[in-house]
């Protein structure tokens, strides 16, 4: 049971609950070639990107980016969006997302919102997008997205497998968990990925970052699509997780440079090990089960078997399944 009351039963009904509602919002997004007035994957990509320098320069939360970029995804399915009008639907979407997640006092007024960004549109266009958006969405904008299933997926992961990331050098799962969000925003900043059920999109790169820690991953990734219990298609996810794969390379970060600990730390940690540290990695989530907007509260790890015991009952080891990647 964690400090704050969120036990594994809890997420794992927040993640049921998450599953159900992308059942009923999410829908098949198709290549755009931007033939005629439509708007290309192209043009979408790039505004992605320029959402990401928007959402960093008003210090908004990851949470908030990845909303916007979804709901400008599905305004695009409702209607044809002309590329001269792209941006204003952006940046309402962003300001919407903001309102949605925000707290009152990071949210900017439309006019520090148009002025900082240079969108080229005018307080009034912004206003009048806004509830363009919001009566085509019929008001439906807490939707779930794919960094919802991140840090669900997440938090099961170290709930069953506490010790999965400590033979790693300065990782704890607030990092682990920053370095896929980071991770996962690149990826939505390309179509082909946001095409993608959100579920499928965690669960690729959360079995991609488990690949370069165990040697062991796949058998590892089963358990955790088991206890999830998200149905998956091969095909489907082996799909997503090549392009994902190759979208990561381009930009660099397929390969995380995971350091495993001296083997002296290591057989010190298997004689006693510290339960004490505290992560604050469930502040993601805390909108899916909470509703008063109060600050998460920081949540220590469980005591229990080591994962390697969990998987494997023959390895006697703390961390026998750990096979670090080194930066290149």
């Amino acid at each position: 049971m964690f400090p704050s009351g969120l036990n594994g039963e809890h997420v794992l009904q927040a993640l049921g609950i998450a599953l159900r509602k992308e059942e009923e919002q999410w829908k098949p997004v198709f290549p755009r070639t931007g033939c005629g007035e439509e708007v290309s994957d192209m043009e979408r990509d790039k505004t992605a990107r320029w959402l990401v320098q928007l959402s960093q320069a008003f210090d908004f939360a990851p949470e908030t980016y990845v909303l916007a970029v979804a709901l400008t995804d599905r305004v695009a399915q409702h209607v044809k969006i002309r590329p001269k009008y792209l941006q204003c639907v952006a940046i309402s979407c962003l300001y919407i997302a903001a309102k949605t997640l925000e707290d009152d006092e990071a949210i900017p007024i439309t006019l520090d919102l148009v002025q900082k960004s240079q969108c080229g549109c005018s307080v009034s266009e912004v206003l009048r997008m806004e509830l363009v958006i919001l009566n085509t969405l019929k008001w439906n904008v807490k939707i779930v997205t794919a960094i919802d299933f991140l840090h669900l997926i997440h938090t099961v992961l170290m709930w069953r497998f506490p010790h999965l990331l400590s033979g790693l050098e300065n990782m704890s799962p607030s990092r682990h968990l920053a370095l896929l969000t980071r991770k996962l925003m690149t990826c939505l900043g390309h179509a082909t990925l946001a095409c993608e059920r959100p579920s499928i999109v965690a669960l690729s790169l959360i079995s991609l970052e488990l690949e370069q820690i165990c040697q062991h991953w796949f058998s590892l990734f089963i358990m955790v699509q088991t206890v999830t219990k998200l149905q998956v298609e091969n095909n489907q996810f082996i799909s997503c997780r090549e392009r994902m794969a190759w979208v990561l390379s381009q930009h660099g970060q397929l390969v995380s440079g995971y350091q495993l600990k001296s083997i002296t730390t290591m057989k010190s940690k298997k004689r006693k090990v510290d339960y004490s540290e505290s992560d604050n990695i469930y502040d993601g989530i805390k909108r899916l089960y909470e509703d008063n907007g109060s600050s998460a509260e920081k949540c220590s790890l469980t005591k229990r078997g080591s994962c390697a015991s969990e998987m494997h009952q023959e390895m006697d080891e703390v961390h026998p399944f750990i096979h670090t990647v080194a930066a290149v």
